[in-house]
């Protein structure tokens, strides 16, 4: 019925506003940092499922975004002596 149809039309609606404006945030980024943006997605749904939702995160899911979140900064420090660029 009509609440089918609403609620189709919300959902694919939000869908096509948050696909479009990330898009156009990475339009704007350079791809490594879009990259590290983008990996984090899991871990910022699971924290606003339990800032909005309430709900409750395991030791293991809440194990897991510590560990996504500190892969993801230290994939920021540069490492100069492990650059693989070979010398001439």
């Amino acid at each position: 019925g009509v609440r089918r149809v609403l609620f189709r039309s919300a959902g694919g609606l939000s869908s096509g506003v948050a696909y479009t404006l990330q898009i156009v945030g990475q339009k704007y980024t350079e791809p490594t940092t879009a990259t590290l943006i983008m990996s984090l997605e899991s871990v910022f749904a699971a924290l606003a499922g339990w800032l909005i939702l309430g709900e409750v995160m395991t030791a293991k899911e809440l194990t897991g975004c510590i560990l996504v979140f500190a892969a993801v900064i230290l994939a920021q420090i540069p490492l100069p002596h492990l650059s693989f660029r070979q010398k001439n």
